[in-house]
């Protein structure tokens, strides 16, 4: 099969590779999916250039590292315990980012972390949905906002224009929040579309002059892989007492990159219990988010996707191939939703 791999030589900002692998076969637990697409993610990008490297060695199988985290398609084999699926299910999944693997022609993931496509949900935005719906539902979770008092309340989401922000700006408009927004400019109409009620251009305004009061801040903006520090205070700023701060950006990964994994991970908790200490002191919460696969979870989302709490946004779709090109898009930024790439077209058009 052909699979997008991450090398450790190549052109500057590539390090990716269209590579020949052998067919992917499920052990006991996973089923193996023939991918019709697959989507990229601004961690992908971060990953590609050697993000969380430190901590991930430890985690990864030996073998080429595909790159990918989530994506769509009709399973092809299942594993000797598997009792959910069948091959020819149309399902979607999503991998942890340590295992990766969505970049090729077929993946094996645990079934665990798959759910069937329902009907009314197309292969395109099944494939759109799974790591920026799961991460989306964990915020919400982190934040209370996924509870009938999110109604009302102001909340501050960074970065509505991605495809993690998008799903939030809908599902937080159609639960009755208030919702400002950070975009691109470009994008300025197209998040007020999805709901925001202010929306701001963070390349010409500063958020923190036209905004106070805020129940919750959302953080989903990812980091420059060459930032070595995190500056919260900005966020702090805006929140009211009492507010929360939900982020998507946590030290972890970067000070283990910095110092190495062990050194790292020690600095990271030390750091976040001091930053966590310091937002009490001030009267507000701080919660990092960490991505957790569950395919019961991604159904569920499925579902509201199914009944109109949100659909995913699908921009612009990229060939197997192309893949450092569709990554670039991502790093370019505004992005508009999530980019695709696709793999499979027959699988797209007939499923």
């Amino acid at each position: 099969m052909k699979a997008i791999v991450r090398t450790s030589a190549g052109t500057a900002g590539g390090r990716l590779q269209l590579q020949e692998l052998a067919e992917p076969r499920p052990a006991a637990k996973e089923i193996v999916i023939r991918l019709a697409a697959a989507s990229i993610n601004p961690i992908d990008a971060l990953i590609r250039e050697g993000y969380g490297d430190s901590l991930f060695k430890w985690l990864r199988a030996k073998g080429p590292m595909v790159m990918g985290l989530d994506g769509a398609g009709v399973v092809s084999a299942v594993g000797s315990e598997v009792r959910d699926f069948k091959p020819g299910d149309r399902v979607m999944a999503a991998t942890m980012p340590f295992a990766s693997g969505f970049y090729a022609e077929a993946v094996a993931v645990k079934a665990a972390w798959a759910c069937k496509i329902p009907a009314g949900l197309g292969m395109a935005e099944a494939a759109a949905l799974p790591y920026a719906g799961l991460t989306a539902a964990q915020v919400l979770s982190a934040a209370g906002l996924d509870a009938p008092s999110t109604a009302g309340k102001k909340v501050l989401v960074h970065g509505g224009s991605g495809g993690i922000g998008s799903l939030l700006v809908q599902h937080l408009h159609r639960a009755g929040a208030w919702v400002a927004s950070t975009c691109g400019g470009s994008n300025l109409e197209f998040v007020r579309g999805l709901g925001a009620d202010q929306v701001i251009d963070y390349r010409k305004q500063d958020f923190t002059r036209l905004l106070s009061g805020m129940d919750v801040v959302i953080n989903t903006v990812a980091p420059d892989p060459r930032a070595r520090s995190l500056n919260e205070a900005p966020h702090l700023s805006v929140l009211k007492a009492g507010g929360t701060y939900a982020s998507l950006i946590s030290p972890t990964l970067t000070l283990s990159d910095v110092l190495g994994a062990p050194l790292g991970v020690a600095a990271s908790g030390a750091w976040m219990g001091l930053a966590k200490l310091r937002w009490a002191l001030a009267g507000k919460m701080h919660h990092w988010v960490y991505f957790r696969p569950s395919g019961a979870r991604l159904a569920e989302l499925a579902r509201w996707a199914v009944e109109g709490s949100y659909r995913p946004v699908i921009g612009r779709r990229y060939p197997l191939a192309d893949a450092a090109a569709a990554l670039a898009t991502v790093e370019r930024g505004p992005a508009r939703g999530k980019v695709l790439l696709c793999i499979d077209q027959q699988l797209l058009e007939t499923t």
